[in-house]
């Protein structure tokens, strides 16, 4: 039944996506990507890429990544899409767009196992999102820094990071956001040696377990029984285990059992909790796991085992090293945030500085025009007398007439461009009116017009229409030819004749 209620869902998402353009599309996929990542799919599927703008590409690669890490994280191979998105909103996106972009860049490169370069760009992710209203975008990379802090072993930022995601869930009111943060700021504890710490955060996530999957569930069990094994309270670490074990999907519990049992001096059971928790556990907690094994073998008798243990041990914990860049990304990282905020302060105090003293310039012109007007004034009309008020008064009504002139010119351009809006013909206009026409849209769009006066070169009033109609309304060839009067030919050689004009 469920699968018979998805498959309408997508087939009626489809017939929608058939009646409605690109800009619907992308609308509804951000509507259920978040939940519904394969009905985003269904919507971006049969998208031509080539028939995108520059706008519509940058966006659609940034919703497929999302929909890829949510579906097909495993088989993510290359950045090439997600990194296209990012250079675009780099020049010409909005900040929430571009912290977007970096935010899943990051995510796809802690995919491909290149965690330095995943620090860099959610580093950026986190910068600018610092500085929109998006609390849910801010918990996603509070949580993948800290997951990819500990993938480099740095434990203060590791904690760090897991105390700004349980500041962000509990803004957010996410029961199971907030069950994890609490985990991981005890992680974070733990891993300093911050034992007491640690105790209080991981009792805190008991308050939220329910709230959140089974795999969580387990983590937070296993951290639980852990903490009462070392403080000795083996009868409450073997209860939280006995759920555990009831469904375990980790076996981060292993090495708890191992422990009370070489407590109780059952090596044997020991040794074999022991192996388990091999397969199943992170690095610093496989270094844990090979020392308690020969530890353990060295209690029951077997030196040979023992220290092959130990040499196992030695021989992971020196290739770790090797690969380690710790230092190196904590320093990028501090450098990075004191960048940030020299950047901050710098960009802060040239704008401040830049207004007073743009203020003063000014305050200082309006002070000398005022002056040099009242000493112009006083001088006329003690020479003039009433030739100089007479004279002011056609000047007044000069000024009138030009402002009624434009006035009625810019009217003259607003019903035009009203006619071309609804796609009326422009066959009964004189240059005049398409004139008035190019007039107001000068004033209605001045940035559009300064970059077209900035592309091309001596451009006619009916060039300058073709634009309008072709770059600012979106209009296609027939309609462009309807409203001009002209063959759809005449429209193709008008473009060709514009890009022969663009300066180079």
């Amino acid at each position: 039944m469920r699968k018979i209620i998805k498959v309408a869902i997508l087939c009626t998402l489809l017939v929608a996506c058939g009646k409605s353009g690109t800009s619907d599309r992308f609308s509804q996929a951000w509507e259920v990507i978040e939940q519904q990542p394969d009905s985003a799919r269904v919507l971006l599927a049969d998208m031509d890429m080539s028939s995108l703008s520059k706008e519509e590409q940058a966006e659609y690669g940034l919703l497929m990544t999302m929909v890829e890490i949510k579906t097909r994280h495993e088989q993510i191979t290359n950045d090439s899409m997600i990194a296209a998105s990012v250079r675009y909103y780099d020049l010409h996106g909005d900040k929430w767009h571009q912290a977007m972009s970096y935010h899943y860049r990051g995510v796809v490169k802690y995919a491909l196992k290149n965690v330095p370069e995943a620090i860099k760009d959610l580093k950026r992710a986190e910068t600018l999102a610092e500085t929109l209203d998006d609390e849910l975008l801010r918990n996603k990379i509070y949580d993948r820094l800290a997951y990819c802090n500990y993938k480099n072993n740095n434990f203060p930022l590791v904690l760090k990071y897991s105390k700004k995601l349980l500041d962000s869930s509990k803004k957010m009111n996410d029961s199971m956001m907030l069950a994890r943060s609490y985990t991981m700021v005890a992680s974070g504890f733990a891993n300093m040696e911050e034992m007491d710490s640690a105790r209080i955060y991981i009792l805190n996530s008991l308050d939220w377990i329910d709230a959140v999957d089974s795999l969580t569930q387990n983590v937070i069990l296993c951290n639980v029984a852990a903490m009462y094994q070392e403080t000795g309270e083996v009868e409450k670490a073997e209860h939280y285990l006995t759920d555990w074990v009831l469904n375990h999907a980790n076996g981060f519990g292993y090495i708890t059992l191992a422990h009370i049992r070489q407590k109780q001096g059952k090596y044997e059971e020991a040794v074999t909790y022991a192996k388990k928790s091999l397969g199943c556990m992170d690095q610093k907690n496989y270094i844990h796991s090979l020392e308690l094994l020969a530890e353990l073998y060295s209690q029951m008798g077997d030196s040979r085992q023992a220290y092959a243990m130990q040499r196992r041990s030695k021989e992971f914990a020196d290739s770790l090293a090797s690969a380690n860049k710790v230092s190196q990304m904590a320093d990028w990282q501090m450098k990075f945030d004191e960048l940030q905020r020299e950047k901050l302060f710098y960009r802060r105090f040239t704008i401040m500085g830049g207004v007073i003293l743009s203020f003063l310039l000014l305050l200082m012109v309006v002070v000398w025009w005022h002056r040099r007007r009242m000493r112009r004034l006083r001088f006329r009309l003690e020479q003039s007398g009433e030739a100089n008020m007479q004279e002011i008064s056609q000047l007044k009504e000069q000024i009138t007439q030009r402002r009624e002139r434009i006035s009625t010119k810019l009217l003259m351009g607003v019903k035009w461009f009203n006619r071309i809006k609804e796609k009326q013909s422009l066959a009964d206009a004189s240059a005049n009116d398409l004139q008035s026409l190019v007039d107001y849209f000068a004033q209605l769009r001045p940035k559009r017009w300064q970059e077209w006066e900035r592309l091309y070169a001596d451009l006619s009033t009916a060039q300058y229409i073709f634009l309008i109609l072709q770059d600012d309304l979106h209009y296609d060839d027939e309609t462009i030819a309807k409203i001009l009067d002209v063959k759809r030919s005449s429209v193709r050689s008008m473009r060709s004749r514009i890009k022969e004009k663009a300066s180079n």
